[in-house]
């Protein structure tokens, strides 16, 4: 169960350092997946669309163009394969799979 105004309200990537201030830190993966939601335009997407579209998209600490490993690249097709041949681009399956491939 969220209750949405603790979800809306939250900082999750912030260190409560005092009563007065929070430090709070930015996440990349959202720039990422942002990225990706523009290029795609819908709430899943094809393996292989994924895969041309991440191997360049670059980020602070990979460079592009890429080439994919297989094994990667295999694993997103697994995904799809139990989606009706798409990719969910939020589920946890494709988080995990972002999070390999960075």
């Amino acid at each position: 169960r969220v209750i949405v105004p603790n979800y809306i309200m939250s900082r999750p990537n912030c260190l409560e350092a005092s009563n007065l201030y929070a430090i709070c830190c930015r996440n990349h993966c959202e720039d990422l997946m942002s990225h990706l939601e523009t290029q795609i335009g819908s709430a899943a997407a094809e393996p292989r669309k994924i895969a041309e579209l991440v191997a360049n998209l670059p980020s602070d600490t990979v460079p592009v163009p890429r080439n994919l490993s297989q094994p990667l690249v295999d694993r997103l097709f697994q995904v799809s394969r139990n989606n009706y041949g798409r990719v969910p681009l939020h589920g946890r399956l494709f988080a995990q799979w972002m999070h390999h491939a960075y």
